[in-house]
């Protein structure tokens, strides 16, 4: 079989009895944290803009979360992955090097205003969503991170994969028609990393989960695709990861065996912005504390070093907008170092005003580097290190190998918590509705694997 076919029959057949406590808690913490992230972009320019083009496109049952709005169903998933991608605080992959729950979450969501009404059981959604992310980790391991260092973004290449697989699962297709969905999922999807920094990056993670819906939607009506798109002569190994010899076996063997929930996990973001920016901001946290720095006027000089490969794809220095600082090192290094924190407050208009801050950014120099491992995403034994001399003279440095939240360095349930409750508030102004408002989403993915159905759990969403 090709690799597609065994990635579908894999989708159909796997057995949610292999599926340990930890693989379903890991796919709660997932919905969680997205859904907060989806109710804190609701209000986004990417996702109000995504609203205001899908007027015209008919009307619909599905939900933008966050909103009063609804749309049709793949316009309702590209809405809500726009948003859980808005401010670039949703979950992430090392292995994939991807946004997984971001393209995963909405694209389910969408899915299951489709299915019958009678009571769906919520272990299937947590199911769906983690036989997507095997899927997404294992065609991350075997093409990155070559393929990612080309310029693909891999939350559009890799995560639509996903998401056809997840959706196919939750609606019932049977093993030909999940492969034909994933045989079509590459004609629709090949996001740039060069989008970073605009309104393209968020829009990837939508389109992806998009995708998800339309492709098993056209192969349930018989539509048929390449079966060897992923490993054929002409596919995605030819074509997206040239000059390498891709071998997919090592990955299917792997397929549920471990799940690749338990093996590699997820990392949860503490700070609004691109993943490697996080290491720098958690060594100026710790200048910040070690210098008692109480303005941005105290700091001299600074200097941050980071690798090369991660500084590719964060060009911009003094940020003209909020797109372009969440892809900054020196913005998102003088937030931190200024006020002790790096929060989605930092990341809107009105603090891009501030004098001080973007003062303190045009003077901090980020050095690249060539790194001793260039297939690690990050190294404990090559970490990001931010050198800070005061103006009294005063000076310090700090180091970061593993960023707050990562795989090894795991946010908390009460810090996710936490989180979670902060972008419910932000979105909604009526603190009282919004803590039960969280309090019942909170305690619906709770009970998705216990005795809660997916028409619960939506009401909660919907509250």
């Amino acid at each position: 079989m090709t690799a597609i076919e065994t990635f579908a029959q894999f989708a159909v057949e796997a057995s949610g009895s292999s599926l340990t406590e930890a693989d379903r808690t890991v796919a709660k913490r997932a919905f969680l944290d997205t859904i907060g992230c989806m109710l804190l972009g609701a209000g986004a320019p990417v996702t109000q803009t995504v609203i205001e083009a899908a007027k015209g496109w008919g009307n619909g049952n599905a939900p933008v979360y966050g909103t009063n709005t609804r749309l049709p169903v793949p316009w309702a998933a590209l809405a809500n992955g726009a948003s859980a991608h808005a401010y670039d605080l949703d979950d992430y992959t090392y292995i994939a090097n991807d946004h997984p729950s971001a393209v995963l979450v909405p694209a389910l969501l969408a899915a299951a205003t489709t299915l019958p009404k009678e009571p769906v059981a919520g272990e299937t959604l947590l199911d769906a969503y983690l036989v997507g992310l095997e899927i997404i980790h294992r065609v991350g391991e075997t093409v990155n991170m070559e393929h990612y260092n080309l310029g693909w973004h891999t939350t559009s290449t890799i995560g639509s994969l996903g998401a056809a697989a997840a959706v196919a699962r939750l609606i019932g297709l049977d093993a030909q028609q999940t492969a034909m969905a994933m045989a079509l999922t590459p004609s629709m999807n090949a996001g740039y990393n060069s989008q970073f920094g605009t309104m393209g990056k968020p829009l990837h993670a939508g389109l992806s989960a998009k995708s998800g819906i339309v492709t098993t939607s056209l192969a349930r009506a018989g539509a048929t695709g390449y079966l060897g798109a992923l490993d054929g002569k002409v596919s995605f190994a030819t074509l997206l990861v040239p000059g390498k010899d891709i071998d997919f076996g090592p990955a299917l063997a792997k397929l549920g065996n471990p799940w690749a929930s338990s093996e590699y996990g997820l990392g949860a973001k503490l700070y609004p912005s691109c993943g490697y920016t996080h290491r720098a901001i958690d060594a100026a946290l710790d200048v910040h504390n070690a210098l008692g720095i109480e303005s941005a006027e105290q700091v001299d000089t600074v200097t941050v070093s980071v690798p090369d490969f991660h500084l590719a794809i964060l060009p911009f220095g003094v940020p003209k907008d909020p797109t372009e600082a969440l892809f900054s090192i020196p913005y998102c290094a003088a937030v931190a170092l200024a006020t002790g924190g790096c929060r989605t407050a930092d990341f809107v208009p009105e603090a891009l005003e501030r004098k001080d801050i973007m003062d303190l950014a045009g003077r901090i120099e980020v050095s690249p580097r060539i790194v001793k491992r260039p297939e690690l995403n990050f190294d404990d034994d090559d970490p990001d290190t931010v050198d800070v001399r005061l103006s009294s003279g005063k000076s310090a440095s700090a180091t970061c190998g593993t960023p707050t939240g990562a795989p090894g360095k795991l946010l908390s349930d009460a810090e996710l918590g936490e989180k979670f409750w902060e972008n419910c508030q932000r979105h909604d102004i009526d603190a009282q509705r919004a803590a039960a408002r969280a309090e019942g989403i909170r305690s619906a993915i709770d009970g998705l694997d216990q005795a809660a159905t997916l028409e619960t759990f939506d009401a909660a969403l919907l509250a």
